[in-house]
């Protein structure tokens, strides 16, 4: 497949792929409209990526959250309703227009299920989800019991959603351990993400190759990891226990243990060029390898810190 701004190159093997054989990823990324005062900037926080970024899970995993709320803490909380409504009537730009109206519509609505069924049949809406939970509720069944009509890896996208957030938060804590200042802060669509300038040699080399456990409500924590994880929950408004609440989707928070700081390797720069398609501005072209589970895109947040969006403020 060779399209505009899309190109897929099969390449063959002796033997199938299967989960847990990927090793890394391997980027080559252009990124363009970049004005010549901020290269200094830039060319600064590319010699930062020698200490590594907070290896965050970022936006590409929270495609379930709106406006700061998740499904799955709804449901821990018993907010079947409010859980539900999220899923029914928020969208995204990206979404489809049938969709996007229909969603409006039971949006507009809202408990009028048979008027809602009645939507559905004559637009011919043909999600499963919609017709089925829509269907329960017209039929008398509750916002509790119509969960159980959502496609399974869709309940594990909502619970991975808020596990995710949860740990980027206990990131965050982790890291003020060791950072008193040139805290640098960036909003995402949870919240913020916070960055450091450098690190100390000695510091760099304790969380280079340290990890942070996910949160599971299953496995007893000690120390500092106990104290940062009952903080963060308790900003939540919950406790560790209300997490076995998921279990009602049949879904768990599972365990496992994910590196606090994400290293690129083999990282290489074209340098600025100028960008022939914005007059005036200028392009540059990275390209660098991560471990699996590591995004890309929190580096090219690091790079373009200070620059975008980001903000820095005394904490």
């Amino acid at each position: 497949m060779n399209e505009k701004n899309l190109k897929l190159e099969y390449v063959n093997s002796s033997n199938p792929l299967k989960i847990g054989d990927l090793i890394g990823n391997k980027f080559t990324i252009t990124v363009r409209d970049i004005k010549p005062e901020d290269f200094l900037k830039i060319s600064g926080n590319i010699g930062a990526l020698d200490y590594g970024v907070p290896n965050y899970f970022d936006s590409q995993r929270f495609g379930s959250v709106f406006d700061r709320k998740f499904i799955a803490k709804e449901i821990i909380l018993g907010n079947y309703e409010e859980a539900l409504k999220i899923l029914l009537t928020k969208y995204k730009k990206s979404e489809k227009k049938t969709i996007k109206d229909l969603k409006r519509y039971i949006n507009k609505n809202w408990g009028n299920w048979e008027k809602c069924a009645k939507y559905i049949e004559k637009n011919d809406i043909k999600s499963r989800m919609f017709v089925n939970i829509i269907d329960a509720l017209n039929s008398g069944k509750s916002y509790k019991e119509v969960f159980k009509y959502i496609d399974e890896r869709l309940r594990k996208i909502f619970v991975s959603a808020y596990q995710s957030y949860l740990w980027n938060e206990c990131i965050k804590e982790v890291l003020k351990d060791y950072i008193g200042k040139d805290r640098y802060y960036l909003e995402y669509e949870c919240g913020e993400f916070m960055f450091y300038k450098e690190l100390d040699e000695n510091i760099f080399n304790t969380l280079k190759d340290a990890k942070f456990p996910t949160i599971a409500p299953d496995v007893e924590y000690k120390g500092r990891i106990k104290e940062i994880i009952d903080n963060v929950l308790e900003n939540e408004g919950i406790e560790l226990r209300n997490l076995e609440n998921i279990n009602y989707l049949d879904c768990k928070f599972p365990y496992n243990e994910r590196k606090i700081l994400c290293i690129p390797k083999n990282f290489k720069t074209s340098g600025f060029k100028p960008d022939e398609l914005n007059n005036g501005k200028y392009k540059i072209t990275l390209e660098f390898e991560l471990n699996k589970g590591s995004y890309a895109t929190m580096v090219i947040k690091r790079v373009f810190l200070g620059v975008k969006k980001s903000k820095k403020r005394k904490r």
